[in-house]
């Protein structure tokens, strides 16, 4: 901000509106970008002409272009306020239209990313130029993205050094980069292919990001011979703030419009410097003033502004501090600027976690919200990366602060909401759905289905295969449903309701797209339009938008995501001669990140606006946050180009700028230590940047543990005195839920009775007026009706009546017998899917059902057979579980090659045994002379111990069967055994096929009437049918605790106790 009364800056926009060329420094604050402005519409409205104010960024375009639109109060016939590449882009636009050319198009980075994805792969294939990379470059690299984005970076540096593929590759040779001499021969090759997509006569020239500056330098400069006859684009006043973020590919750019008259002012603190990983060079500030004879040299008259109007004292001293540790760049006397005000201050907090930083955050904006009354739109929380970004948008999201719409991270084949549109769309091109793609459309928002439910149509399907005679497994069967019922094949089969609705949806969606893709007249947007509205979720997400909360963002991501898929389809069809619904398929799916754009974009509503250093710069608010400032973290000291070396290529290039600003040429310098020296210089900027933003306070956060530390900047703002840095405790969160949180604690001491003092009574009693205000209001948890510490048990019934029978599994003996509230609890719902290691237990169950004498070769044919039931993902862990299953079919094979007597399988069996019923089912049952043994399959990898297996309840339970005759009629058929050894047990075991073992673990129980207390077993059978029926279960601690799955249920834990009593 500035001040009318500011002399400096009055003097300063006086000469500039005089003419001539200038360069206005100043500290953050001290008004340099509302003097450019002001400046700026002095001048077009006293003088007029043709000019052009330029920023760095889109978004600070967006925001300076309504400042100007403010001042200027009418409607213009030019965009005024423009970024360097928008400008470009306009006069290659021009020129274009001048000599008869299709309109230019901007390649988008992941346009750019797929070209250089296929010339690499071809280069991989022996096809195209040989490119011949360095050892320090193994062929692995080159199929990494992470190369990819180096080597785009290396282009962009050696666009600005204004090196064509040649050139680059001469630069290589000269300075012994061999990497640079490969990189060269590339960027030849990728120029020759954009040249030759531009041959045909219905599609204009392709800029990337790189090139389109100098591209318009070149058709300035070459106009008279390029477009005879015609006028070229020239400006009379040309201003760029922030300046210390421009490149040199812009100093050109400017270089070549001040040689066609343009008057040049620029504005800006080489100590903000953000954008140098894009290029930005903030001695260009420095080079303006010097004499021509170099790019970005004009010898511009210098300004400096000595008064920081947005800081106090208590912001402007130590972001002053801060600032000293950096390079001055010649110029010094910005930071001698005194504050201009008073009040102000910058604040520090150390926090015991990353969730309590985000708490402590979200109750910082909310007080300065709710107690100080500042607007969300005016407070920001700003961090390193964007990583860190969408880490903090989660949680202030979740505590109910609004927050700006995030830009998108991420490939738009990659956006949650239109993957599953795109799989829609290949599905119809391909007029079948594989299995894969049939689960993944279940599962999405089309389909709507979670993993429980596809796994349940999968039975349902199979069952219903198998009773007609079919032996097709579950894969086939769902995509041959979907495939079939998009066709418009009437369904085979009888669906659930829960299970049908999501088939149903998907079918919707698949049967529209297919019709559309019919159409005479379909195009890409035709066909996405149908299967878009197919889906309904418009409207629901819509309402989700619009109702607030954690649910909002994610909606309002997922509608702007659907929203850019149209856009990207609108734009494909206009660049792309005979677009085609397959091609823009194709188009997408090989884009790996974001895609870039000239668009213009806005500032949103009443909202807390979350960036990165780079996204906030020209921007300021009220009250900053300043987040996550920890060691390893801000700084980052990594150096960024450790393959490809584009920062090296970037400080030749820009030499003779940062040897004049730093009075020595640096070239004796380690050049290791140079690039990090380097990094913590522009870390460092970043930060000052940051904590300059705010026009109030500043908070720097940062989180402190035995394994966090806050960074060398957070200690640089601590006061001195503090010899021990003090972890801050968070307040109660200020809003509903916080306040209805603060309310209970006072009231319950009285609702369940506790002797309190008349203070706390009254207390009591007036958080008891205003819980009853809020529940009328609907407000979550002030009803006390909905207290789980005044709730009562819903029942006390016993859940068996007195002479009711109990059905008892022995599979669950041990478990009610080790604690009875797990079993009652987990037989009530409170159990886990299926994990990917019991889905395999489950299957080498099977199979030693299927093949109770069963070789090697039969086991694992029958593995191979049914390996795809389990739906495991390709990778590492498939090819673990795969190995272990086969290591478990090699024990189990031979435990049967031992056992070759009669066997029956998978036996049912039903004992009564007075209120008990013992009814179950045996994996194996083996007949001996002895009578019958009973075997029980474990594939897990921890038997139990020798002792323990003597009196388990499990095997126990399963002897009493075999002692009253349970397992006979298996083997009636079979004849093997004269009947009196039927109903007699000769012991069971427990074989462990599981274990890391060679051989399987075997434990084993004898039989029963060899127990010195033979009837051990039938008693706890009784006891358990008795705790089964019972009205209370008891929660008993013991060392399977730790991975029980009702564990935060559980009273005899403190993750489950009740949260009062």
């Amino acid at each position: 901000m500035t001040a009318p009364e500011d002399p400096i800056a009055r003097a300063a926009s006086a000469a500039i509106l005089a003419g001539g060329h200038h360069v206005v420094h100043g500290a953050p604050g001290t008004g340099k970008s509302t003097t450019a402005i002001d400046t700026f519409t002095r001048w077009l409205t006293t003088v007029g002409g043709t000019g052009v104010l330029l920023v760095p960024t889109r978004r600070r375009a967006a925001v300076v272009r309504d400042a100007v639109a403010a001042r200027l109060q009418r409607t213009t016939s030019s965009v005024l306020v423009r970024t360097p590449a928008s400008l470009a882009f306009a006069i290659l636009r021009l020129r274009a239209t001048l000599r008869g050319e299709p309109p230019p198009t901007l390649i988008s980075g992941p346009e750019q990313d797929q070209i250089l994805t296929e010339l690499l792969a071809g280069h991989a294939a022996g096809e195209g130029v040989a490119i011949d990379w360095p050892a320090s470059v193994p062929p692995e690299a080159l199929e990494l993205r992470a190369f990819r984005d180096e080597l785009r970076d290396l282009h962009m540096r050696a666009a600005e050094a204004g090196l064509d593929g040649q050139g680059l590759a001469e630069w290589g040779r000269r300075h012994d980069r061999p990497e640079w001499v490969a990189a060269g021969g590339l960027l030849a090759e990728y120029t020759q292919v954009m040249a030759l997509g531009q041959t045909t006569p219905d599609r204009g020239a392709r800029y990337d990001a790189a090139s389109i500056v100098d591209e318009a330098t070149y058709a300035l400069r070459t106009w008279a011979e390029e477009v005879p006859g015609t006028e070229r684009p020239q400006w009379d006043l040309v201003l760029h703030d922030d300046y210390q973020d421009a490149t040199l590919a812009t100093a050109r750019l400017l270089d070549a419009l001040a040689d066609d008259g343009a008057q040049l002012a620029v504005f800006g603190d080489a100590d903000l410097a953000v954008q140098q990983f894009r290029g930005g060079l903030p001695a260009l500030l420095h080079t303006a003033s010097l004499p021509p004879g170099q790019d970005g040299a004009w010898g511009a008259r210098t300004h400096v502004l000595g008064t920081v109007w947005r800081h106090g004292p208590g912001l402007r001293e130590p972001i002053a501090a801060l600032s000293a540790g950096l390079p001055t760049l010649q110029e010094t006397q910005r930071r001698r600027a005194a504050p201009g005000r008073t009040g102000s201050q910058l604040r520090t907090a150390l926090l015991a976690s990353e969730a309590q930083q985000v708490a402590a955050i979200a109750r910082y904006l909310r007080e300065q919200h709710v107690h100080h009354e500042v607007p969300w739109a005016q407070m920001a929380v700003l961090v390193r990366s964007g990583a860190l970004a969408g880490a903090i948008r989660r949680g202030l999201r979740s505590a109910g602060v609004p927050l700006e719409m995030a830009l998108p991270d991420r490939a738009l084949r990659d956006e949650p909401a239109v993957s599953p549109l795109l799989l829609a769309l290949r599905c119809i091109l391909e007029e079948q759905v594989d299995p894969t793609d049939a689960v993944a459309l279940l599962c999405s928002p089309v389909g709507g289905m979670d993993p429980v439910t596809v796994r349940a149509l999968r039975r349902h399907l199979r069952q219903a295969e198998r009773a007609a005679g079919g032996a097709r497994h579950s894969d086939e069967l769902v995509a041959a449903l979907l495939t079939g019922a998009a066709a418009g094949e009437p369904l085979d089969v009888e669906l659930p309701a829960r299970l049908a609705r999501g088939v149903r949806a998907v079918v919707g969606v698949l049967s529209a797209g297919r019709a559309a893709l019919a159409e005479e007249a379909a195009t890409v947007e035709t066909v996405l339009w149908a299967i878009w509205s197919a889906t309904g979720l418009s409207r629901t997400w819509q309402r989700q938008a619009l109702a607030g909360g954690a649910g909002a963002d994610r909606a309002d991501t997922d509608l702007d995501a659907v929203m850019a898929l149209f856009r990207a389809a609108e734009q494909f069809t206009d660049r792309t001669t005979m677009a085609s619904p397959a091609g823009f398929l194709a188009h997408l799916e090989a884009q790996d990140f974001p895609a870039d754009t000239l668009a213009e974009q806005g500032r949103l509503g009443d909202a807390v606006a979350v960036h990165t250093p780079a996204g906030a710069a020209g921007g300021e608010w009220d009250v900053v946050v300043v987040a996550g400032v920890q060691e390893e973290v801000w700084p980052d000291l990594r150096i960024r180009d450790s393959l490809l070396g584009a920062a090296e290529l970037a400080d030749i290039a820009t030499a003779r700028h940062v040897a004049t600003s730093r009075g020595q040429g640096g070239a004796e310098l380690d050049r290791f230590r140079r690039a990090r020296r380097e990094v913590q210089e522009g870390e460092l900027r970043a930060f000052v940047s940051a904590c300059s933003r705010a026009r109030e306070e500043v908070l720097v956060t940062a989180v402190l543990t035995t394994d966090a530390r806050p960074s060398m900047f957070v200690e640089a703002l601590l006061p001195d005195t503090e010899e021990t840095p003090v972890v801050a405790q968070v307040p109660h969160p200020l809003d509903l839920r916080g306040l209805v949180g603060r309310l209970r604690a006072q009231l319950r001491p009285v609702l369940l009775g506790h002797q309190v003092g008349a203070e706390e009574l009254a207390l009591a009693s007036e958080a008891a007026a205003l819980l009853s205000h809020l529940a009328t209001r609907d407000v979550p948890g002030a009803d006390p009706l909905d207290w789980p510490a005044l709730l009562t048990p819903t029942s006390a019934e016993p859940l068996a009546e007195a002479d009711e029978p109990v059905p008892v599994s022995p599979s669950t003996m041990e478990l009610v017998t080790t604690c009875p509230l797990r079993w009652m609890l987990t037989r009530s719902g409170g159990q886990r899917a299926d994990s990917a290691a019991q889905s395999l237990g489950n299957l080498i169950h099977e199979i030693a059902a299927a093949y109770p004498h069963g070789s090697r070769d039969q086991l694992h044919a029958e593995l191979d057979a049914r390996w795809h039931e389990l739906d495991l993902p390709e990778g590492w862990v498939a090819r673990v579980q795969r190995r272990r299953a086969e290591e478990m079919a090699d024990k189990l094979a031979d435990y049967l090659a031992a056992h070759p007597g009669p066997v029956a399988t998978e036996v049912a069996f039903q004992v009564d045994l007075g209120r008990a019923v013992l009814r179950g089912q045996v994996d194996r049952v083996e007949l001996t002379d002895a009578g019958v043994r009973i075997v029980d399959l474990k594939t897990g990898s921890t038997p139990v111990s020798a002792a323990d297996a003597t009196r388990h309840p499990q095997l126990g339970s399963y002897q009493v069967a075999a002692d009253r005759g349970g397992f006979a009629e298996a083997f009636a058929e079979q004849g093997a055994a004269d009947p009196p050894s039927l109903d007699h047990s000769a012991g069971a075991a427990l074989l462990y096929v599981g274990t890391k073992a060679k051989n399987a673990a075997q434990r084993d129980q004898g039989p029963l009437t060899e127990d010195t207390d033979p009837g051990w077993a039938e008693a706890l059978i009784r006891t358990g049918a008795e705790t089964m029926a019972a009205g209370r279960f008891e929660a008993r601690p013991n060392e399977t605790c730790r991975t029980c799955p009702v564990l935060t249920s559980c009273p005899a834990q403190p993750t489950g106790d009740r949260v009062a009593r």
